[in-house]
Parts: structure tokens; C-alpha cells; sequence
């Protein structure tokens, strides 16, 4: 599972020293951080030369400001308490099958934000699958409420993953402590655990929020105005770009402000255990409390997994029985998956030297190019399309609209997932290993494929996984960069949903999920197994 900076523990991060990393892997890194720099740098550049006049009211930045402020707000509150419900329940009771709940909890993280969004609108408003079956007509929730719902429900996963490995290393002797001396199991997980938790709950409340401020798909579909979609509006609508561009500027100020304000306090939480036990104690769970924990699970799968497919499916098959067409998608699903293959590709070998400064050397250039990547990736991902294509058209213009641009722009949109993940991966084997080797004469290259490599594996894994799914969703920064007549299931999903083929947009979404699933699996496979 990725790993912000909040996660590097200090039981594992005291053992950091220097390895023998030579300058090699200094100059790839420094290479490669390079292209991370261009959609701040352009969009900077281009506002800054242009002057201060952005040419938006400012009654319309502060409408903007504050939907997307409130938005952000919002849906981390409501996906940490849902993701902490869930993460404790599998990771720290008996409840049983609990290793399959835990699976089953995050897989929605599968699910775009624009096909939560498709569900909603499908599943209410009249002739709604509510309506056709229960006889409820509800309302189609557009503006705040659905853009909420959407995204609270749908990200509440990325908490889960970040949780529970962090609640399976909490020392239960503190807690046992606690018991001990008269406190009650609700006050033990609100006074000892959770604070335990807490780097791991910054981190994942940091994943969400940053996510939110950059979704354009649910935000879109449902009609809710937030910088992403007011940027691509603009953009897509108006010859003159500048004042797509200034709100590009401004939402990247916000997000690299959350990441900010994320690392100033995440640098007081120093709760740890040097030497932790393996196998936290788990909670006995009896009666009504086992009965109430299972339903809860049981009802946050169904509205975040049955429900969705469920939906697209009857969407689908009524489609069908009217005479309208699935349409074919193995043209696009080759291209999501071709272009998706490449980035992680790409991702996992420039990710790799980095990793090995971050994870290898101590100082405050190590530290400073682990934040530029994280910095990177808070920039939304509308924000990096229209620097990229600024770029293009002004410093490079053979590469606007190729694959070649899209799949660097994947690249370092997602650079600092593979990073983590192999980061991670490095941190848990002592540099001792490679010192050996080098001791007993190897060079090198042969010390790089037969300890650094075997032992940066499972990071570089999971890492390109991550990658993948990532690419598998990505909307905005596809939609600004595609080369002509080049659509994946994503960009099918939002074409077709605008155009009211919902049949094909069904099918498309359905496809996506399916497609998405293998690499999720990859990702949760050492944070499920007992």
C-alpha cells in the first residue's frame, strides 16, 4: 500500500545511513525530478508575465474558493470515520472473515469518482432503479450533497489501506494498559489507539483531501462548481486560456498548501514503538456488537460494490431490451491498458533512483527531493493538463498530442506512488545487506541485481500497480492530452454519459471495473494476509 511521508515511522526511519548510494543515483534522481518541475514552473511563468488581471470577478473565485475549501472539508471528515470504522474492525476484532472483509473494504477503491457519480444519477431521480423498484422517486442529488456522497463513500478505502497496517504495528501493551486500569474499550481506541494511529490518519487524510481537490469527474457529472471543473470550462470553452490557466495556479497553491500544513503536523507525531510486537491483540466480539459489525460491513460493501455494478448492470440490460447498442470498447479497453502498462513501467524505473536516495541517505537534500516529488503529486491533475499543454505548444510543440507526452505526464502525475511503495520496501532490509556484499567483493552492478533489486521487489510491485490503476481512472489529464481520435474507457465513460448513451456508458464503466481489479489485488496482497 503507497505510504505518504507521514507513514515513515521513526522506528523504521532511525535506521537510515548512508549505504555506499554513489552519485549515479543522484544525477537519475535529480533527472528525474526535472520533468516534475514543468507544470509549476509553466504555470507560474505564464500567470507572472501576464500580469495580476486573471480576468475572473472576485465574488466568482470566492464561490469557487470556498465550494472547493467546503467540498474537501467535508468528504476527508466523513472518509476518515468511515475508513477508521472499517480498518478497525478487520484489522483489530474477530469478527468473522475478517481477512475477507478486509479485501472486500477496499475494494472500491476501484470504482472512478465519475462512475460513483454515473451510479447516483442512474439509481435516482424518476425512472431511477429506486424508483423502478422500490416506487421511490428520489431526487437526483446534484450540487454538494451528491458530489459528497460520491467521493466520501468511494474514498473511504484509502483510509482503510493506510490504517491497517498502522494498527497492526501499535504495541498492544499500551492498550492493555489502559484496560487495565479501568478504562473501557470505546475510551482505550479513542485515548490510546487512535492517537497511536495517527501519522497513518494524516496521511490518509491528506491522500483524500488531495484527491478531492482534484477530482473533475463526480464534480462534473453532478454538477457541482469547484476550481476543477471551472479550469476545464474555461479551457475547453474560451480562446483565451489565461484565466484557465491563472485558476490552475491557484488550485495548485491550495493543494500544495495541504501538503504543507499536512508535514508541519505530522512533524509533532512522533507516537511510536521501536520494538513493536507482531500480532496485536484482537477484540472479542459477542452477541449484538458481532451482529451490529458484520452488518455495517455488509452495508458499506453493498452501497459501494453491489450497488454500482448492480446498477450499470440493470442500466445495461435495459438498454438492451429498448434496442439501444452495448457499443464495442476492446478498442479502447487495449488503449487504457497499453497506456497504463507503459506508465507503470516508466513510473517503477524512475521512481527507483529516487528511492534509493530517499530510503538510503540522510540529510536534508534526500528529505528535499522525497517533498518535491510529494509536492508533484498534489498538484491536480486538471492543473498538470493545461501546464503540459502550455508546454507543448510554447517549448515543444512535435510532442503535443502524443503518447509519448501522455505517458510522461502519467508519469510524474504519479511518480511519488511507485517512490513510496519501494521506499518502503527498502526500509524494511538493513543497508548492511549491500555493505556485505560489497565487502566480499561484489561490484556494483552485480550488488544492485542480486540484493538491491530482490529486496526493493515487492515495492516496485505494488508500485506499479498503483501506477496502473491510477492511469486506469485518470479523466482530466487524459482529456487535455490525448492525441486525436485516442479514447480509453475513461474517456469513453464521460462522453458518452454527456451525450445520454448511459447503455454504453454502463458497459464502458463495467469493463473499467473489471480491468481494475487484478491491480488492486496486487496492491492489498501483503496488507490482507494474517
Amino acid at each position: 500500500m503507497i505510504e505518504s511521508p507521514a507513514l515513515n515511522s521513526p522506528d523504521i526511519s532511525h535506521r537510515r545511513r548512508h549505504s555506499g548510494t554513489g552519485r549515479g543515483w543522484w544525477w537519475a534522481a535529480v533527472v528525474v525530478l526535472i520533468p516534475s518541475l514543468i507544470p509549476p514552473a509553466t504555470l507560474t511563468w505564464i500567470v507572472a508575465s501576464g500580469g495580476i488581471d486573471i480576468g475572473i470577478p472576485a465574488g466568482r473565485l470566492a464561490t469557487l474558493f470556498v465550494n472547493t475549501l467546503g467540498l474537501t472539508i467535508a468528504v476527508t471528515a466523513t472518509a476518515l470515520l468511515i475508513g477508521i470504522a472499517t480498518a478497525y474492525l478487520t484489522a483489530r476484532t474477530d469478527i468473522p472473515g475478517r481477512t475477507t472483509w478486509m479485501l472486500i473494504a477496499a475494494l472500491p477503491l476501484v470504482v472512478p469518482s465519475y462512475v460513483a457519480a454515473l451510479t447516483i444519477i442512474a439509481a435516482t431521480g424518476s425512472g431511477g432503479v429506486v424508483d423502478e423498484y422500490l416506487g421511490w422517486a428520489i431526487p437526483t442529488p446534484y450540487g454538494f450533497a451528491g458530489s459528497w456522497l460520491a467521493l466520501s463513500v468511494f474514498l473511504a478505502p484509502m483510509v482503510h489501506l493506510t490504517l491497517v497496517p498502522a494498527l497492526r504495528r501499535i504495541d498492544p501493551s499500551t492498550e492493555e494498559a489502559a484496560i487495565g486500569l479501568g478504562a473501557s474499550r470505546l475510551k482505550t481506541l479513542v485515548t490510546v489507539t487512535i492517537p497511536q494511529a495517527r501519522p497513518a490518519l494524516i496521511a490518509a487524510g491528506l491522500l483524500v483531501g488531495l484527491y478531492t481537490v482534484s477530482d473533475f469527474g463526480a464534480v462534473s457529472l453532478l454538477r457541482f462548481d469547484t476550481f476543477t471543473r471551472a479550469i476545464y470550462t474555461l479551457y475547453v470553452g474560451q480562446i483565451d486560456r489565461t484565466p484557465a490557466i491563472a485558476l490552475s495556479l491557484i488550485l495548485m497553491v491550495m493543494a500544495v498548501a495541504i501538503i504543507l500544513a499536512q508535514r508541519k503536523v505530522t512533524t509533532r507525531a512522533t507516537y511510536y514503538s521501536r520494538r513493536p510486537r507482531a500480532g496485536a491483540g484482537l477484540l472479542h466480539l459477542r452477541g449484538w456488537s458481532r451482529g451490529a459489525a458484520t452488518f455495517a460491513l455488509a452495508a458499506y460493501s453493498f452501497l459501494t460494490l453491489v450497488v454500482p455494478i448492480g446498477v450499470m448492470t440493470r442500466w445495461l440490460l435495459r438498454g438492451l431490451s429498448v434496442g439501444q447498442g452495448a457499443g464495442q470498447f476492446w478498442d479502447e479497453t487495449a488503449r487504457s491498458v497499453g497506456v497504463a502498462l507503459a506508465a507503470a513501467v516508466v513510473g517503477v524505473i524512475a521512481a527507483f533512483p529516487v528511492a534509493m536516495v530517499t530510503a538510503r541517505i540522510q540529510g536534508r537534500a534526500s528529505r528535499l527531493v522525497g517533498s518535491a516529488v510529494w509536492a508533484s503529486y498534489a498538484i491536480p491533475h486538471v492543473a498538470v493538463g493545461v501546464a503540459v499543454v502550455a508546454f507543448a505548444l510554447s517549448a515543444a510543440r512535435p510532442l503535443y498530442q502524443s503518447l509519448a507526452l501522455l505517458i510522461a505526464t502519467y508519469t510524474v502525475m504519479f511518480l511519488a506512488q511507485s517512490m513510496a511503495s519501494t521506499e518502503d520496501s527498502l526500509l524494511r532490509a538493513s543497508p548492511d545487506l549491500e555493505h556485505a556484499a560489497r565487502g566480499l567483493g561484489s561490484g556494483p552492478l552485480t550488488t544492485l541485481r542480486r540484493i538491491i533489486l530482490p529486496l526493493a521487489k515487492p515495492g516496485l510491485l505494488a508500485g506499479a500497480a498503483l501506477i496502473f490503476l491510477s492511469v486506469m481512472k485518470e479523466l482530466p489529464a487524459t482529456l487535455l492530452l490525448r492525441p486525436n481520435g485516442f479514447e480509453t474507457l475513461a474517456v469513453r465513460i464521460w462522453s458518452t454519459t454527456g451525450e445520454g448513451f448511459y447503455t454504453q456508458a454502463a458497459t464502458a464503466g463495467l469493463l473499467l471495473l473489471a480491468v481494475s481489479v487484478l491491480p488492486l489485488l496486487a496492491v492489498t496482497r501483503r496488507d490482507i494476509s494474517d
